[in-house]
């Protein structure tokens, strides 16, 4: 088995994490290159990356909002044929270790309504459905909100 650790993003990463993106999701819910630029680049962004024997498996890019105390999963992403490895478990811990650091609250994000692995996923790890987003996506398909707090350690 392959060694697997988990870093910070770095510029020369871009390329793959969009290539990563695009493979992940659909039209509509993937990001172009002017989008995931932009949220790699906000004041608060924090972009982990997990590497597989040299390459790049994974990222989860997470919007840090301190003086609200709380941080959104902007895209957790994992290549397909690195799966079920618990790469996504390791990516979401650490970017739970960094939102501790900030004093962090309350962890959100939006999932498409017919994601039911995603959904699985983040219910096995602490999130729970808030509310529905009808049309959230740009291709009209809803979304559900999910939220979990942080707790200190």
């Amino acid at each position: 088995m392959l060694k697997s650790f988990v870093r910070t993003a770095t510029p020369t990463d871009f390329a793959t994490l969009l290539s990563i993106d695009n493979a992940c999701f659909p039209a509509g819910i993937s990001y172009d290159e002017a989008e995931l630029a932009y949220f790699m680049s906000r004041k608060g962004s924090h972009t982990l990356v997990s590497e597989v024997g040299g390459d790049i498996a994974g990222f989860i890019l997470v919007d840090v909002q301190a003086r609200r105390k709380s941080a959104t999963i902007v895209t957790l992403d994992i290549r397909e044929e690195y799966r079920r490895r618990g790469l996504a478990r390791l990516l979401l811990a650490a970017s739970e270790d960094i939102l501790r650091l900030h004093a962090i609250e309350r962890y959100e994000l939006q999932v498409d309504v017919s994601n039911s692995p995603a959904l699985n996923f983040y219910q096995r790890h602490g999130f729970k459905t808030a509310r529905l987003l009808r049309r959230y996506y740009s291709n009209g398909k809803d979304a559900y909100l999910m939220v979990k707090p942080i707790r200190a350690l």
